[in-house]
């Protein structure tokens, strides 16, 4: 496959003899070994939060479904309702959620860690080897330093730690989405049909563990589009993407069609998001362009005293508007949600841009912040303190990312994969909820970004006290489309 970047050619901004030499052998054993150390003191990091604060923490919602779910994996009990499960013995097929995360748990379960605190401990593991590919992503860009930046910077990061405590996907999807942007980076320095295979691979993992990173097909595959020469190199790569992507997520969605009766996708959940997204109290007042459970709830029959007394001894989550609508078959509840999620934006279409945009604000952290710190305590169960202190850090990678892309288009290196997040994350809480959570995406990238910033600062400063012009990482030298 044709390469179109042009290695001897320096950035505009570079003498060609002033270009540092490429990484000795005892370079890369010194980054290896500083990646190793990276990512212990991130495991270190998220054990201490885990065992400190989330030792005995109470399962409520989604970190009970994919406890549980693991475990009847685990017993060979297959993709069932967890909730149905342990209240009424049931086993009702589910896909609430994508497999990976569950599958990936399932297999601790399997060898004997069955507890919470065991699947905490082992999502303390997902996140910090998400920590070692936010390194190398970094050095790809910009050399060993950035990458050991990005480490420590990804390590300390609530944000991203915050996860590894909850028992939740967003543990695993940080993991897949770092291995995005190295396999993104990787194929725009080769041009090779494995590299575009390799992207497509993990963007097919990352929709197994949150379904709107299928977004990331185009968003990332499309640049291919408009690079120079002949149609091969503009179209191969991008099919290749998504012929990876499709062969990845393949069984899953089979499974999904051949198990319910309406069409299902990566998951069932997506009708009750719409649901409680889009309501009288998401449209205004407080809650704008958050959601609210009475939006999914009111049109519900009250519960039934032998129902409460079923919730009061079983405790499980949500149980009684389980029964209520009997899910046996997830897909038929959830298609009803969708519906009545549409009726509602189909009458208020006037309002439906002003709400996105208060959705796309929050998650982006410039509308009604300090509320939605506080949701993130009360109803996300974040915690306090870290939401705090990771809100105000978010600022402040936001201000190194933004002049980390400006050097990296100055030195010609590619920012669609990082625009491709972006999009994302903004496309995801558009036409869904304005939630912290769902900017985990994005925090990967900051990160990431946070990394190559204050690399570049770094180097400014001394050239300047040098008196000569700041020298990027030859690795740094890639086409941009």
């Amino acid at each position: 496959m044709t390469d179109t970047r042009s290695a001897a050619t320096p950035a505009p901004d570079v003498d060609a003899e002033s270009q540092p030499p490429a990484p000795s052998r005892r370079d890369r054993r010194r980054f290896a070994f500083g990646v190793v150390g990276v990512t212990l003191f991130a495991l270190a990091v998220r054990v201490t939060w885990v065992l400190v604060a989330r030792r005995n923490f109470p399962l409520k919602g989604d970190d009970y479904y994919y406890h549980w779910q693991a475990n009847a994996l685990a017993d060979g009990l297959g993709f069932l309702n967890p909730f149905s499960w342990k209240a009424l013995g049931r086993i009702d097929p589910s896909a609430a959620h994508p497999p990976l995360y569950s599958m990936y748990l399932a297999v601790i379960s399997w060898f004997g860690g069955t507890s919470p605190l065991a699947h905490r401990l082992a999502s303390c593991v997902l996140g910090a080897a998400a920590i070692g590919v936010v390194a190398l992503v970094a050095r790809r860009i910009a050399g060993e330093r950035a990458g050991i930046i990005a480490g420590l910077l990804g390590a300390v990061y609530p944000m991203l730690w915050i996860n590894d405590g909850m028992l939740i996907s967003e543990s695993m999807y940080v993991l897949v989405i770092a291995l995005v942007l190295l396999a993104a980076y990787r194929l725009w320095s080769t041009r090779s049909r494995l590299d575009a295979l390799f992207l497509g691979a993990t963007i097919g993992l990352a929709c197994l563990t949150r379904p709107e990173a299928i977004m990331l097909v185009p968003f990332i595959g499309l640049p291919f589009l408009f690079l120079g020469g002949g149609w091969r190199p503009r179209l191969l790569p991008a099919f290749l993407v998504a012929l990876a992507c499709l062969v990845v997520i393949l069984p899953w969605w089979v499974r999904n069609l051949t198990t319910f009766e309406d069409p299902v996708f990566l998951a069932t959940g997506h009708g009750s998001v719409l649901q409680i997204a889009n309501c009288d109290d998401t449209y205004h007042g407080a809650l704008l362009g958050y959601w609210d459970i009475n939006c999914l709830t009111a049109d519900r029959p009250p519960a039934t005293a032998e129902q409460r007394k079923l919730q009061r001894s079983t405790k499980v989550p949500g149980l009684v508007y389980l029964i209520a609508q009997d899910p046996r078959d997830e897909s038929i509840p959830d298609a009803t949600a969708r519906d009545k999620a549409l009726h509602y934006i189909r009458h208020h279409l006037t309002r439906a841009p002003i709400v996105a945009l208060a959705r796309v604000g929050r998650v982006w952290g410039v509308y009604r912040v300090s509320q939605e710190v506080s949701l993130d305590t009360f109803f996300e169960r974040r915690g306090k303190w870290p939401s705090w202190s990771g809100t105000w850090m978010y600022y402040g990678l936001v201000a190194l990312s933004v002049y980390a892309l400006v050097v990296m288009r100055k030195r010609r290196v590619p920012i669609s994969p990082m625009i491709a997040i972006v999009a994302m994350v903004t496309v995801t809480a558009a036409i869904s909820i304005g939630i912290t959570r769902y900017r985990v995406g994005a925090d990967v990238m900051l990160v990431v970004l946070g990394g190559v910033g204050v690399d570049a600062l770094w180097r400014l400063v001394e050239a300047r006290r040098r008196g000569r012009r700041p020298v990027p990482h030859p690795e740094s030298e890639l086409v941009a489309p």
